[in-house]
């Protein structure tokens, strides 16, 4: 295959909490989604390997996913504290996200039409998830970084062409 310049454009951040997927907010050219995909890897090691090891075993892999939205729906973000932490300030300690319902789906979608999205179905907030910046006289800006791991069905992620 020849190489290619693959251009998505802005994207809108589509979130499922229960009930279908809604719109969360949208970044701009400047401030485009990241998703970085991390193997968990349990390295086996031997007295004949030393400090090295003999085998490697992957026990599934993970994505983080990082977004600065330029617009958002408040009441949509706080939807999404609400259901990680059992309100929207506050914490439920020692609440159960998978168990409990405490994650939700996470859609990454191009404007462009033809361009490849993502869908996430199992994420939660990660620690200092939320950073809320350029209070002033200009825009704000929201960066949120998000961990999806794999679905009942071993899932991660599913693409699609907007």
């Amino acid at each position: 295959m020849a190489t290619a310049i693959f251009v998505a454009g802005p994207t809108s951040i589509f979130v499922n909490v229960g009930a279908g997927y809604v719109e969360l907010g949208q970044t701009d050219n400047d401030n485009l989604p990241q998703v970085s995909y991390s193997d968990n890897i349990h390295e086996i090691k031997t007295v004949a390997s030393g400090a090295t090891p003999e085998e490697m075993v992957v026990q599934n892999t993970s994505a983080t996913i990082t977004v600065t939205l330029v617009k958002w729906d408040a009441a949509v973000l706080t939807s999404l504290q609400t259901r990680q932490r059992g309100a929207a300030y506050s914490s439920t300690v020692g609440r159960l996200l998978v168990g409990d319902s405490g994650t939700f789906g996470i859609k990454v979608a191009p404007a462009t039409v033809g361009k490849t999205g993502y869908t996430f179905g199992r994420c939660y907030l990660m620690g200092d998830a939320i950073a809320h910046s350029q209070f002033g006289n200009v825009e704000q800006r929201m960066g949120l970084t998000f961990r999806a791991i794999p679905d009942g069905s071993n899932l991660l992620a599913a693409s699609y062409t907007s």
